[in-house]
């Protein structure tokens, strides 16, 4: 079975039909990121990037930042290393785009999903 059809009624993707993200977004997950060694709680996140709350002070457009997304998963807790670009910010949160991910990665994103469903 695959992963994608974990998503159904999941996800949120706001985005207008020409502006599609390449992977859905995810609210429903319990998970929260370290950045740089400081965590933060996760607004929602895709195989493709994540947003997560915080002070966004120290964080600029462009900047490359290190990355564990922790998730909970039934009662083991799931971290995955990544690196990311910071795409946005606002007052209260940022996103980031994560870059070129290893095959680990992306097969860790899917253990998640399904075991999440």
């Amino acid at each position: 079975m695959k992963f994608d059809q974990y998503y159904n009624g999941k996800t949120v993707n706001d985005n207008d039909a020409g502006q599609r993200r390449a992977h859905p977004r995810r609210t429903m997950d319990v998970c929260m990121v370290n950045v740089d060694g400081h965590p933060y709680p996760v607004q929602d996140w895709s195989q493709g990037g994540v947003l997560f709350e915080c002070d966004t002070r120290p964080y600029e457009a462009g900047q490359t930042v290190n990355m564990i997304l922790r998730f909970k998963v039934g009662q083991a807790i799931e971290d995955i290393k990544v690196t990311g670009n910071i795409v946005r910010k606002n007052a209260h949160a940022v996103a980031a785009q994560f870059t070129q991910l290893p095959q680990n990665a992306m097969q860790s994103f899917e253990k998640v999903i399904i075991q999440s469903a």
